[in-house]
C-alpha cells in the first residue's frame, strides 16, 4: 500500500496488484489541487524546439521580398508554419511533457482533448500570418507597424498557450493573475523587439546568419519564457474521471512536435547548402567571363537576388584570344558586336534556339574545335591544330545564350532586358580569405598554372563582368518584387557584392554609381546648334582612342549655341574659319567685330563664346592644336514628340590628333575612350534605322547555324533536310563596321547569299568536319559598285532591246546602314593623316 496526502488533508491510497500496475481510486481526489514537478530535461527541449522554429521562420522571412506573387506567399505561409506551429504550439506541448504529475503515475499525468489541440494548432498560424504579412507590406522601417506586428505575435502565444491549456482533458486548469500580466507583456515585448531588430537588418542588408541566430534566440525566448511564467503561476485539480482511450497521449503529442521540428531542421540545412551553393558558384564566377543584369527602380535601388547577388549567367571560362596581341576590352570588335545586339535584341532573339542548339551540338560532337581543360584548372583553351578558328562567332553565340538565360531568370522577354554597359569590369583581382593550408596550396598552384600559360591572375583579375542595364518603371519593380527579387540601396548591398566578386568596395561602388547617373539623366544632346571637340590619340597595334564625356560615353566634348539653325550668311562666316586653329579663330572673330553689323556682331559674339566655354570645358593643352572644320554635322538628338527618329540637331566640329602620351583631362569630366565603341554608339539610339542593317548582318553571319538534330543525322549517316540560307545585305561580322579596321574606309557593297544546300555526304562528312563550322555551305558574293550621277544627253538616242532568255528573276536593293557622324569624322582625319605622312613632316 501507498498512501499520499494532499492540501485539502484527503488521502489517496495505491494499491499494487497485477505485475505492480498502480490502481487508484480517482474518484477519491474529485477536484483536489494535485502538486508536480519539473524535467530539466524537457525545459531544454522545449526552448531548442521553439527556437528551431523561429530561425527557420526568419530564414523564411529574409528571402520574402514583396507581399504579391506566389513566391511570396508560399514564403509567408511556410514561415507562419513554422512560427506557429513549430516555434509556439510544439514548444508548448513540449514544455507541457517536462510536467510531472506527483511522482509520475501514469494515471495521473496531463492527457489532452483532440479538439482543443487541433484548435490551438491553428489559431497561432492565423495569427502569425497576419503580423508576417503586415510586416512585408513595406521595405520602410516604420515603428509603429513593428509595434503591431509584435503586439499580434505577443497575442498569438498567449492565445495559443490559454487555449492549449483549456484542452487539458483529466484537469481544471487555474491561473494566477499576475503570472497572466507577466507572461502576456513578456511575450509582447521580447516579440517586439526581435522582430524589430531583425526587419532592420533585413532592410540593411547586415543580416548575416549569426544575426538571425540572435534575433531568433530572442523570439523564441519570448515564447518560452511566456510558457513558462504561465506555467508557474498555473494550479492543477483533478476532475471526476480520467479520460479512457480518448484523446492525445502524451508520447504521441511529443511524437508530432518533434516530427515538426526536424521539418525546421531540413528546411535550414536545405538553406545552408542552398547558401554555400551560391557561395561557390560566385567565387566560381569571379574566375570566369559574366554577364551581369543591373536594373536600377526609380528610387535608385539595384535589383538583387535573394541571396544579395546580382542575377547573372556565365558566358564562357575565358575569352580564347587567338594570338598574344589580341585583347578582349571594350575596343574589341566582338565587344562591339554585343553592344549593339543588346541595343536591338529583336535583331537577334529568333536565332537564340538555333544558337543554343549548335552550341549544344558542338559540345557533343566537337565538330568546329577540340576543346580541352588544363590539368582541372578551369581554363578552357583551343589545340594548336584548331587555334585557325575564330572564337569570336562562338563567343556571341555564347553571349545572347546567356542573355536569353538571364532574362528567362529575371521573368522578363529578352527584349527588356537592357543594353550592354560601355565598360568591362575585371573580377577576382582581391583574394578570399585563406581559412584552410589546403585551400591556399590550391590557389598558389592554379596561380603557378596562370603564369605558365601566361594569364594575368591579380593584376587585372582573372574574371570579366559585363553588365546590362536598364531602369525599371514602378509597374516592373512591383513585378519583379513578386517575383522574388529585392532591391537594395547601394550603400547597403554594395560590400556583400563586392565579397562575392573579389573586387574592392570602392570599385564596384564607383562602377555602379557610374550605371546609375548613365540610365538618370539624358545620353542625347539637345536641338539645335552644337561646337564639338573630336580628339584622337593613337593606342597599341593600330587601335584609336577618342576624347568622351565620362558619364555618357556616347556624346563628344560640346557646346550649345544659342541658334536652333544657321541660316546660310551664318554658314559663310563659318566656312571662314575652316581648317583654322583655336587661336586663330579667336583672332579672326575678333577682327571682323571690328566692323561687324549689328546681327552679325551678335552671331560672331556667340562663336567666341561658344568656342571659349568649350575650351573652358576640356581645359587641356590639345585643344590649342585642333582644327575647325567648317562642316555641319547631323546627329540624333532628343525630342519628346512622336517624330523622335526623325530629330536631327546640327553639329560644328573641331579635330585633333594628340599624342599618345597625352592622358585624359585632369577635372576628371572628360577621358579618352575606346574610338571603335564610340563609332558603333553612333548607330544605336532610339529609333535608328541602322538597326535593320545590323539585323541582317546578324542573320547573314549565323545563317548557317544547323540545329543539333540535323548535325547528329549528319554525324550518323542519315540525311538531313534541305535548309534555305538567308539574303542578308551586309556581311560584317560584328555589323557593317565593327570589325572594320580605323583606317579603312566604308563600302558600299551589295551582297548575295546562295541558300538551300545539301549537306555533304556520309563518305565526305568526317573529312570536312573541321570545315563546316555552321553545318552547311555559305557562298557569298560581293560587288562594289560606285554610284555616279550622269547627265541625260538629248543627242544620243542609244536604246537596248530587253528580250526573255528563258529565266526570270528580281533584285531590289535593301536600304544601307548610313555612316555617322563619326565614322566621316574618322575617315577624314585617316585619309589628312595619310597625305601629311606622304608629304612628310617638313611641308
Amino acid at each position: 500500500m501507498d498512501l499520499f496526502f494532499f492540501p485539502q488533508g484527503k488521502a489517496l491510497i495505491l494499491s499494487r496488484q497485477r505485475n505492480d500496475i498502480p490502481i487508484m481510486d480517482l474518484n477519491l481526489m474529485k477536484g483536489e489541487i494535485v502538486r508536480h514537478h519539473y524535467n530539466p530535461g524537457y525545459i531544454v527541449l522545449s526552448y531548442f524546439v521553439s527556437f528551431v522554429g523561429c530561425w527557420t521562420a526568419l530564414r523564411l522571412l529574409h528571402r520574402r521580398t514583396s507581399h504579391r506573387g506566389y513566391y511570396n506567399w508560399y514564403l509567408l505561409v511556410a514561415a507562419a508554419i513554422s512560427m506557429g506551429a513549430v516555434s509556439i504550439w510544439a514548444m508548448h506541448y513540449i514544455g507541457n511533457r517536462a510536467i510531472t504529475m506527483l511522482d509520475g503515475q501514469r494515471e495521473l499525468q496531463i492527457q489532452y482533448s483532440a479538439g482543443y489541440t487541433a484548435a490551438s494548432f491553428f489559431l497561432p498560424i492565423c495569427v502569425v500570418s497576419i503580423a508576417f504579412y503586415l510586416l512585408g507590406l513595406s521595405q520602410k522601417v516604420e515603428i509603429v507597424r513593428i509595434v503591431v506586428v509584435g503586439v499580434l505575435t505577443g497575442a498569438a502565444v498567449c492565445g495559443m498557450h490559454y487555449l492549449g491549456q483549456g484542452g487539458i482533458a483529466n484537469y481544471y486548469v487555474s491561473y494566477a493573475r499576475s503570472y497572466v500580466l507577466g507572461s502576456a507583456f513578456i511575450a509582447i515585448t521580447a516579440a517586439t523587439v526581435a522582430l524589430g531588430v531583425f526587419f532592420y537588418l533585413k532592410h540593411t542588408w547586415t543580416n548575416g546568419w549569426w544575426k538571425r541566430a540572435l534575433c531568433a534566440a530572442l523570439l523564441a525566448a519570448s515564447v518560452s519564457g511566456m510558457h513558462w511564467v504561465a506555467t508557474v503561476g498555473t494550479v492543477y485539480r483533478l476532475r471526476y474521471q480520467a479520460l479512457k482511450g480518448n484523446g492525445l497521449t502524451r508520447q504521441g503529442t511529443v511524437v508530432i512536435v518533434l516530427c515538426l521540428a526536424l521539418g525546421c531542421c531540413v528546411t535550414l540545412i536545405t538553406f545552408a547548402v542552398i547558401g554555400q551553393r551560391v557561395k561557390t558558384r560566385s567565387a566560381r564566377r569571379a574566375q570566369q567571363v559574366v554577364l551581369a543584369s543591373v536594373i536600377f527602380d526609380t528610387e535608385g535601388k539595384l535589383l538583387v537576388t535573394p541571396e544579395g547577388r546580382l542575377p547573372s549567367r556565365k558566358i564562357a571560362k575565358t575569352y580564347l584570344e587567338q594570338n598574344y596581341d589580341e585583347v578582349f576590352d571594350v575596343d574589341h570588335p566582338v565587344f562591339a558586336w554585343l553592344y549593339r545586339a543588346s541595343h536591338f535584341w529583336p535583331g537577334v532573339v529568333d536565332l537564340i534556339p538555333r544558337m543554343k542548339a549548335h552550341l549544344r551540338a558542338t559540345q557533343e560532337g566537337k565538330p568546329a574545335r577540340q576543346w580541352k581543360d588544363d590539368q582541372g584548372s578551369g581554363r578552357t583553351t583551343i589545340d594548336s591544330e584548331e587555334s585557325h578558328v575564330d572564337f569570336g562567332t562562338t563567343f556571341k553565340e555564347l553571349f545572347c545564350v546567356a542573355a536569353s538565360e538571364l532574362a528567362e531568370s529575371t521573368h522578363e522577354p529578352l527584349e527588356n532586358l537592357g543594353a550592354l554597359f560601355e565598360s568591362i569590369m575585371y573580377t577576382g583581382t582581391v583574394d578570399r580569405p585563406r581559412k584552410a593550408k589546403l585551400f591556399s596550396k590550391a590557389i598558389r598552384n592554379d596561380s603557378l598554372n596562370c603564369a605558365e600559360h601566361g594569364q594575368l591572375h591579380s593584376a587585372f583579375g582573372r574574371g570579366q563582368l559585363l553588365f546590362l542595364v536598364r531602369q525599371a518603371t514602378r509597374q516592373d519593380t512591383t513585378r519583379l518584387q513578386a517575383a522574388g527579387f529585392n532591391f537594395a540601396a547601394l550603400s547597403n548591398i554594395v560590400p556583400s557584392l563586392a565579397r562575392s566578386m573579389e573586387v574592392s568596395t570602392g570599385e564596384l561602388s564607383i562602377q555602379l554609381h557610374q550605371i546609375q547617373r548613365n540610365l538618370s539623366s539624358e545620353s542625347m544632346p539637345q536641338p539645335g546648334v552644337h561646337f564639338a571637340c573630336y580628339a584622337l590619340r593613337p593606342r597599341f597595334h593600330g587601335r584609336w582612342d577618342v576624347l568622351i564625356n565620362k558619364d555618357h560615353k556616347n556624346l563628344l566634348p560640346s557646346v550649345q549655341a544659342t541658334q536652333s539653325s544657321l541660316s546660310t550668311w551664318q554658314m559663310d562666316i563659318i566656312r571662314e574659319l575652316d581648317n583654322l586653329t583655336v587661336s586663330e579663330c579667336y583672332l579672326y572673330l575678333q577682327g571682323r567685330l571690328s566692323h561687324a553689323e549689328s546681327q552679325e556682331e551678335v552671331f560672331l559674339a556667340e562663336l567666341d563664346h561658344a568656342i571659349s566655354s568649350l575650351a573652358g570645358q576640356i581645359d587641356h593643352p590639345l585643344f590649342q592644336d585642333a582644327r575647325f572644320l567648317a562642316r555641319p554635322f547631323s546627329i540624333p538628338c532628343q525630342s519628346s514628340d512622336s517624330l523622335r527618329n526623325h530629330r536631327k540637331a546640327t553639329m560644328m566640329m573641331f579635330r585633333v590628333i594628340a599624342d599618345a602620351h597625352y592622358s585624359s583631362p585632369p577635372h576628371g569630366r572628360f577621358e579618352f575612350g575606346s574610338s571603335r565603341l564610340f563609332r558603333a554608339q553612333q548607330h544605336v539610339y532610339p529609333g535608328s534605322p541602322d538597326h535593320g542593317a545590323f539585323a541582317r548582318s546578324v542573320h547573314l553571319e549565323f545563317a548557317g547555324l544547323a540545329e543539333a538534330k540535323s548535325a547528329g543525322s549528319t554525324e550518323s549517316g542519315h540525311s538531313t533536310p534541305r535548309r534555305p540560307a538567308s539574303v542578308s545585305p551586309t556581311s560584317s561580322p560584328s555589323g557593317p563596321r565593327a570589325g572594320r579596321d580605323d583606317q579603312d574606309p566604308p563600302l558600299r557593297t551589295s551582297q548575295t547569299s546562295v541558300g538551300e544546300v545539301r549537306p555533304p555526304s556520309k563518305k565526305s562528312s568526317r573529312s570536312h568536319k573541321a570545315h563546316t563550322f555552321f553545318g552547311g555551305i555559305h557562298v557569298q558574293r560581293e560587288v562594289s559598285v560606285d554610284v555616279n550621277e550622269v547627265q541625260d544627253n538629248r543627242e544620243t538616242d542609244q536604246r537596248v532591246e530587253l528580250t526573255t532568255c528563258g529565266a526570270h528573276s528580281e533584285a531590289s536593293v535593301a536600304p544601307m546602314e548610313i555612316d555617322s557622324f563619326a565614322d566621316e569624322l574618322m575617315l577624314l582625319m585617316m585619309e589628312e593623316r595619310r597625305q601629311q605622312s606622304v608629304r612628310g613632316p617638313s611641308s
